[in-house]
């Protein structure tokens, strides 16, 4: 199996899901416009990632044999190379902001699936810039990426608002998690259910953003430490499941399978694989391959040293 190709078959787990990852949404060929074949595959591919996030919080935790070959405990998982301590910490922190930013898409008050897409897309492509800027591997960002650091940001504060933009802190995230005025929680996320509105900037309590990066969705709060790499991955996972739930929730008949919403969730789709799958299942792949070519080697020692 190959992380680069197109399409990636996972296997069947013990209960009989498919792991699958396949980047056509189209629908089966020859009925591309077909809403009807649009809607059932839109869901297939929805529960075959769902099942796959799964799998690979499972893995991370070491509660299941991968593919069932290896079973890679934490200690395991902390000897890929990949995994370097310095690294992991930057990698939690871009998944932990990530996942901050994932509940105010899915809390947004709409039935309408095209706009819950539309956010979750800029949700996604802001957090590409971030990594960008800010590589997960903890290395310097390009020049060329600074370079661009001006005109990019420039228009996403374009035609905003001239009030006073609020800045918060990883404190002030969890404040609106424990009201009990359902105007609150209404009020947080019809603030971010438009795009023009108003741009949100931690800028002043983020040490790390440039001077003149903001984003509208992603929140980047200063954190007092690295958080765990393994707790928070586990976490944005289950996130990550929320937000297919809600979208084969929304998409609820073939009537609403427009040409906006098949690109939509391919974009968004795309953007998850990108960013999540499709790194963490080569590292495992290329861990797994080694790890199998020892324990071959270690056996072929023991028979060859009873025959000599």
């Amino acid at each position: 199996m190959d992380a680069s190709e197109g399409s990636l078959n996972y296997g069947k787990a013990s209960g009989g899901a498919a792991y699958g990852m396949n980047g056509n949404v189209s629908g089966p060929a020859g009925n591309t416009q077909n809403p009807t074949s649009i809607y059932q595959h839109i869901h297939e591919l929805s529960a075959k990632r769902v099942s796959t996030l799964d799998y690979l919080r499972k893995a991370h935790e070491g509660r299941v044999y991968w593919f069932n070959t290896l079973l890679f405990s934490k200690g395991d998982i902390s000897k890929i190379p990949s995994f370097d301590p310095r690294k992991l910490a930057r990698r939690a922190t871009n998944y932990l902001l990530l996942g901050l930013s994932l509940p105010t898409v899915l809390d947004l008050n709409t039935a309408n699936p095209q706009d819950y897409l539309r956010a979750l897309n800029t949700l996604l492509s802001e957090f590409e810039t971030y990594q960008q800027i800010h590589p997960p591997d903890g290395s310097n960002p390009s020049s060329l990426s600074r370079a661009k650091l001006p005109q990019m940001f420039k228009r996403s504060t374009y035609g905003t608002s001239t009030k006073g933009r609020r800045s918060s802190s990883a404190t002030d995230i969890g404040l609106p998690m424990n009201t009990s005025d359902p105007a609150d929680l209404k009020s947080m996320s019809g603030s971010f259910a438009s795009t023009n509105s108003s741009t949100v900037s931690f800028g002043a309590s983020e040490r790390d953003l440039l001077p003149g990066e903001e984003y509208t969705h992603l929140l980047t709060p200063s954190l007092p430490f690295d958080p765990d790499f393994f707790e928070t991955f586990a976490t944005l996972c289950d996130v990550l499941i929320d937000c297919y739930t809600r979208i084969t929730s929304l998409i609820s008949s073939p009537t609403i399978c427009t040409p906006a919403i098949v690109e939509g969730f391919t974009k968004a789709d795309a953007r998850l694989r990108k960013v999540i799958v499709a790194g963490v299942v080569k590292e495992f792949e290329e861990s797994s391959r080694s790890g199998i070519k020892n324990e071959i080697s270690g056996i072929g020692k023991v028979v060859l040293g009873g025959l000599v």
